[in-house]
């Protein structure tokens, strides 16, 4: 068994180890400066940020991964974590030897994008991800079913890989086929994650089985994968034990330890724009055109029913709706300028207030000329991303600002 740090039971292997950089350490930083620096933050979360921005910066908040075009590309994305830089290191070290590995993550965002990204990366074609939504049993043949994508993995000769949930692998699924279990993401019950591990034990294996845990430091202070590693590490021999938010969240940053506030307080540049998560991607944009407008007050509206609009901002000069929509492709614009067109009449009803503006924001490359005129004929204003930008170098706007907003309360209508 190898893991990315020194611990007892295990053999450290350097290759296991990484450092938090750049984004990813911003990220991680923040979820951790808003959580002392906010008392009613919910620990659960910061503990969800922590996770997620541990595995990738992107996945932060209910961010995603895009699928890019290419390996080349797919390797570009992997490099803004230390996580799975690790990972690509450890799965060369399978490949030469010519054996198999099965993944198991918890995050089904991630999931997916490992599957479709390692096959490019190896030249594998689209990986099976065996999970939650993966079928036992399947009306027709076409359909495949857990046994059928384990067949299909273990009869390919040489190097292959398989995806799995660990809540999904810890019941009735043998995997003798692979011999090298990596970890990715791990799961709160030693006890399930155990019987994942052992899907490769079963009879019939006749290689020398290897445990990988790819850990993600961070460079000052004991790190949220540190810590876990090492909880569940005890609680191994305990039955049916499991490890709770409050016994990671209390000391992310070490006995006494302080985040740095440089990187927490550096201002949203182009850099970091594409970065973000959807949810953090709104949460900016009230932050910022608060700041523009001088509004009084402003917020996020509720997640899942929002009529339309994603942020709501009251002033002297004329009350605001907003619609934000993220997307590093090109747009088309035509649904977001529905939706907030459509939101003006309830929300006026419901806040018994007139809203004179509604913002369209958008960070696509490349908006649809179409989205203009249409906007025009139904009185929206379109901020679009050069203007973004602008603003952007304009008006301060930092990390903490958006994780800040994001642990406020949202309006409901």
């Amino acid at each position: 068994m190898y893991a990315g740090g020194e611990f007892e039971n295990w053999k450290y292997l350097e290759e296991l180890k990484s450092t938090m950089v750049g984004y990813q350490r911003d990220v991680y930083e923040g979820a951790i400066s808003h959580q002392l620096e906010n008392e009613e933050s919910h620990a659960l979360t910061t503990l969800m940020r922590l996770r997620d921005s541990s595995l990738h910066p992107r996945l932060s908040d209910g961010g995603r991964l895009d699928i890019p075009k290419n390996a080349k590309s797919a390797r570009a994305l992997y490099g803004e974590s230390g996580k799975l830089v690790s990972l690509l290191e450890t799965l060369d070290r399978v490949r030469s030897k010519q054996e198999k590995c099965i993944i198991f993550a918890v995050n089904k965002r991630l999931q997916s994008f490992l599957s479709v990204t390692l096959g490019q990366i190896y030249n594998l074609g689209p990986l099976s991800v065996i999970n939650g939504d993966a079928k036992a049993v399947a009306k027709r043949k076409s359909v495949p079913t857990r046994k059928s994508m384990i067949s299909d993995f273990e009869v390919k000769e040489g190097f292959n890989l398989i995806v799995m949930s660990p809540v999904a692998a810890g019941v009735g699924l043998t995997v003798v086929g692979a011999n090298h279990v990596v970890h990715l993401e791990r799961y709160w019950n030693p006890a399930k994650e155990a019987q994942a591990t052992d899907r490769v034990y079963r009879i019939g294996q006749e290689k020398e089985v290897h445990i990988y845990i790819p850990l993600l430091h961070h460079p000052e202070f004991e790190s949220f994968d540190v810590n876990l590693h090492r909880l569940l590490t005890q609680k191994t021999l305990l039955k049916d034990a499991v490890v709770t938010p409050e016994d990671v969240i209390p000391q992310p940053a070490g006995v006494g330890g302080v985040v740095s506030g440089d990187l927490i307080d550096k201002r949203i540049t182009a850099a970091e724009l594409d970065k973000l998560s959807w949810q953090q991607f709104e949460a900016l944009c009230v932050e910022l055109l608060a700041k523009i407008t001088d509004s009084e007050s402003a917020w996020l509206t509720n997640n899942g029913a929002d009529h339309g609009a994603d942020g709501v901002l009251l002033n002297n000069s004329g009350n605001i709706l907003l619609q934000a929509k993220f997307t590093q492709r090109q747009y088309d614009g035509y649904k977001g300028i529905q939706e907030i067109h459509s939101a003006k009449p309830i929300y006026e009803s419901a806040m018994r207030s007139s809203f004179g503006r509604l913002i369209f924001v958008t960070n696509s490359p490349l908006l649809a000329k179409r989205t203009h005129e249409i906007a025009a004929t139904c009185g929206i204003e379109v901020l679009g991303r050069t203007q973004l930008l602008t603003y952007l170098e304009e008006y301060d706007i930092t990390l903490k600002d958006i994780l800040s907003r994001l642990g406020k309360d949202r309006l409901r209508v």
